[in-house]
């Protein structure tokens, strides 16, 4: 008996902000702090992140080591509230 395999689909456009649940408005980017798909108002938030620097390089390191499946720096990030 052949097995169907079932993968999971990844979906870039996204109408709602899987960080702050608001309306894209067609407009997302994926996180480098983890796979969250994100609005540009929470992209312009993360890019304040004191770690940002850090992220960013660690996702640009993991493509040119050629892993494909690369989770983020922080998977479980949440964003830090900056005053």
């Amino acid at each position: 008996m052949n097995k169907i395999l079932k993968f999971e689909s990844f979906e870039m456009n996204k109408s709602t902000c899987d960080r702050c649940g608001e309306n894209t408005n067609g407009t997302t980017i994926m996180s480098v702090f983890n796979t969250d798909i994100i609005c540009m108002k929470c992209k312009e938030e993360e890019r304040n992140d004191p770690d940002y620097k850090k992220a960013s390089d660690a996702e640009i390191e993991s493509v040119k080591n050629g892993v494909k499946d690369y989770k983020g720096y922080i998977p479980n990030y949440k964003p830090i509230k900056l005053n």
